[in-house]
């Protein structure tokens, strides 16, 4: 035989709401009379409280894939806390926001439209200059039998559409 929910709130030192919300949350279980095991009762509550967040709202934030800031700030029935917490997350995202603006003014960052730009000139560039190479080069090596001579001429190619893509890196400004 345990004791009643008013008795173990006065324990306890907090009110009856706090006890009732704790049963109803599921951090703490009361006997089979409705009475409360006092030494029972402050494990369970001391377990299953996580700074402010009871076992059922992390596990509802869990399932629904929700931030914790969010799932406590709607479940908590402060309206105070809720305000906190939500200009808290748009305070954190305006500095992201402002960490953005300042890397792409510095040099740090190009737009995303800009870099898919660069990378098509880029390519194109590498493409058209080794599609061109075999039509370029062949009447030339069929000429030579020296190979140390064959591997100078590839390799010149390959440096010149490689001079070509740095031209046009440096050009970009990159």
């Amino acid at each position: 035989m345990g004791i009643s929910l008013r008795a173990y709130a006065r324990l306890r030192g907090c009110s009856l709401t706090a006890v009732q919300k704790a049963i109803s949350s599921k951090r703490i279980t009361t006997l089979a009379d409705g009475t409360i095991d006092p030494e029972r009762a402050n494990q369970e509550w001391a377990k299953n409280t996580f700074a402010g967040q009871t076992i059922h709202k992390s596990s509802a934030a869990s399932s629904d894939r929700l931030p914790p800031v969010h799932e406590s700030a709607v479940g908590s029935g402060d309206p105070v806390t809720a305000y906190l917490r939500a200009r808290a997350v748009k305070e954190s995202f305006a500095a992201r926001t402002a960490q953005l603006e300042y890397e792409e003014r510095a040099g740090k960052l190009i737009p995303a439209v800009r870099a898919s730009e660069y990378a098509a000139t880029f390519s194109s560039i590498v493409k058209d200059g080794l599609m061109a190479m075999p039509d370029r080069v062949s009447p030339m090596l069929a000429a030579v039998d020296d190979e140390k001579a064959i591997h100078r001429m590839l390799a010149a190619e390959v440096a010149a559409v490689l001079r070509k893509v740095s031209k046009s890196v440096a050009d970009a400004g990159l």
